[in-house]
């Protein structure tokens, strides 16, 4: 038998020796990266469904998401979509309160996609007459849920109050669903609207979906308690709501059901008594109460230290 070598033999061996070594790296790599995927999954905090489900039995059928602005906890946009049908089942519509190009209506979107939502879209009208046509608010007739953005509340007013757009929010409500918004797009919530100011606030008309109350945002971190109570002279039947940011009242408006999610306070002001005193009641994250009984009294859940430490700090 002869020991020849074929030619063109080392050179295959070599090749097969170098695939071999190629793909023994290639499957070190994979399983690295499985390992530190396994090991980052194990680490994540279990998602408590017990929760979620008992939050949208409380809150489902027809609710608001009011965040305070600033920063928003990814658990205020989660609950919002569990409100709103869940990741399968929502559809989201987002009104900016400014006007947004390409770039800032995809920055709007974004957020939303990343917790895996797949059907979001923006709607911004460019007048009165164009959100008063029905082909224009066609996609609220579809949506489970309407997110209102930071910006100008005035725009919002000045664009949709009283129009085809707000009697849509209504009847999204009304069938169910939820509208959401943050600092600008809380303002907008009630129809006694905080337009701006410091210490004394202006009043504009915002949407009724909060009946009988006013909404004021960024409350604590902006010191804002002296410009409600303003606002509030002039309507002295109304409660309002002062949420700071990074926080969310969430009001299931059928039955009057107030909560709070996220990682601050909402400060209720409770209209005056017969005696003339007003009242003023701290939620905290937690905590569930019900709106007549903040309101007749029945339902306590502060104590005046608590208020005084709270404006104390800021």
């Amino acid at each position: 038998m002869s020991d020849e070598v074929t030619p063109g033999e080392p050179t295959r061996r070599r090749r097969f020796v170098a695939r071999r070594a190629w793909f023994g790296g290639l499957i070190v790599v994979v399983l690295a990266v499985a390992v530190l995927c396994f090991k980052h999954w194990v680490s994540q905090p279990p998602v408590d469904r017990w929760d979620e489900i008992d939050f949208v039995n409380r809150f489902g059928g027809g609710s608001l998401v009011i965040a305070g602005g600033g920063h928003l906890p990814p658990e205020i946009r989660r609950r919002f979509l569990a409100l709103a049908g869940g990741l399968d089942r929502t559809i989201l519509v987002i009104v900016p309160a400014f006007v947004a190009d390409a770039g800032q209506i995809e920055s709007l979107c974004e957020p939303w996609r990343e917790l895996g939502l797949k059907r979001v879209q923006v709607l911004q009208a460019g007048s009165r007459d164009e959100a008063n046509l029905a082909t224009f608010g066609q996609s609220l007739d579809e949506a489970t849920g309407v997110w209102l953005s930071g910006g100008q509340q005035e725009r919002l007013s000045a664009l949709y109050a009283g129009t085809l757009v707000e009697a849509k929010l209504q009847s999204l409500l009304e069938r169910g669903g939820v509208v959401g918004g943050t600092s600008a797009g809380a303002a907008a919530m009630t129809k006694v609207m905080i337009e701006q100011g410091t210490d004394e606030a202006s009043e504009g008309r915002g949407f009724d979906l909060l009946r009988d109350a006013i909404v004021d945002q960024h409350f604590l971190r902006r010191s804002r308690l002296n410009r409600m109570i303003g606002l509030l002279d002039a309507h002295p039947d109304r409660v309002a709501f002062g949420i700071d940011e990074s926080t969310a009242l969430v009001v299931q408006v059928q039955k009057g059901r107030l909560g709070v999610i996220g990682s601050s306070y909402v400060m209720a002001c409770v209209p005056k008594t017969e005696a003339g005193t007003r009242r003023f009641e701290i939620m905290k994250p937690g905590d569930h109460i019900d709106i007549a009984g903040l309101i007749d009294g029945r339902t306590k859940v502060s104590s005046p230290a608590d208020l005084d430490s709270l404006l104390s700090d800021e």
